[in-house]
């Protein structure tokens, strides 16, 4: 009986022994891989602006050559929080404009350093529309604008702070400052009322055009027909002479005497001739038919006899 107790007391011994050489082998084999180097990635990043981000990567290396994202597990460091910060992850954060070194440690060991270069953040330039800066007329010196027959169109240029120009005619307020001698229309175009004068403006964004003289007249009368005198000469003998006038009717019914004005004509000169004046000599013994003619009106014939001596 007691044989037996000392075999299982030496059979528990020589297990408990095995078991401590296992487990020591185990805890040998365990602490023999050590880190050797921590790597940052990116390690020369490029510019961060100011209120960016930049995203780093600890990747540690162990003494058996094996690797390891560690960027959750190591403690993340720049050396200038002023000008960037990173978190417990690796995000950078650019804060003002400089350099920040970035590192990372584990387990006593520290990566190379990772200089970030922080700039200023851009600011975009808002260029301000170019605005009016004058307003020219044309034409600046126009002709006289006749009352019920014609019309007048003006243009307007705006030159802007750019030193650009543009035609905006259609977009400026005219103005006439007598429109009882002529009216101007939305885009310019100036009609003849009454005889006088008025000034045209243009405005357009609190600008005003300088003022342009109009003169407005009254149309001249045109020529409506033209009577011979005498209407009835008596005979005109051979070598004799017969004085005629002309005289012009007008579209206002005035009368002008334009005898030296109208071209005088005579239908059988071998009878009788006529002057530039209206002066008719005899010829020849027979009828002529003398008429006079302006600006496209004839008068009506006026006949002449010439009579032998």
């Amino acid at each position: 009986m007691k044989k037996l107790r000392f075999i299982g007391l030496c059979f528990t011994i020589a297990i408990i022994a095995a078991l401590t050489i296992v487990m020591a082998s185990c805890t040998s084999a365990t602490t023999s891989v050590t880190l050797s180097s921590i790597a940052v990635s990116p390690i020369s990043p490029s510019a961060l602006a100011v209120g960016s981000t930049q995203t780093f990567t600890a990747t540690a290396t162990y003494s058996d050559n094996s690797t390891e994202n560690v960027s959750y597990q190591a403690t993340w460091s720049s050396d200038t929080p002023a000008v960037a910060t990173i978190n417990s992850s690796g995000l950078a954060s650019g804060i003002a404009a400089g350099t920040a070194n970035i590192t990372a440690s584990l387990s006593g060991v520290t990566s190379a350093v990772a200089s970030l270069t922080v700039t200023a953040a851009t600011v975009a330039v808002q260029v301000p529309p170019p605005t009016l800066s004058s307003i020219a007329i044309s034409p600046p010196a126009p002709s006289n604008l006749v009352v019920g027959s014609s019309q007048m169109q003006f243009t307007a240029t705006g030159t802007y702070s750019d030193g650009s120009t543009a035609d905006i005619s259609s977009q400026v307020t005219w103005t006439s400052d007598t429109p009882a001698a002529a009216t101007i229309s939305s885009t310019g175009l100036a009609t003849g009322v009454a005889a006088g004068t008025t000034n045209i403006t243009a405005a357009m964004a609190g600008i005003t055009s300088s003022s342009v003289n109009l003169p407005v007249v009254t149309a001249a009368p045109t020529l409506s027909s033209i009577a011979i005198a005498p209407a009835s000469p008596a005979s005109l003998v051979v070598g004799s002479t017969q004085q005629f006038t002309a005289t012009g009717t007008y579209s206002d019914s005035s009368t002008a005497d334009i005898s030296s004005q109208v071209t005088w004509n005579s239908d059988t000169p071998t009878a009788a001739t006529i002057s530039s004046t209206g002066l008719a000599t005899g010829v020849a013994a027979g009828a002529v038919n003398i008429t006079a003619t302006l600006s496209g009106i004839t008068s009506s014939p006026v006949s002449l006899t010439v009579m032998a001596p």
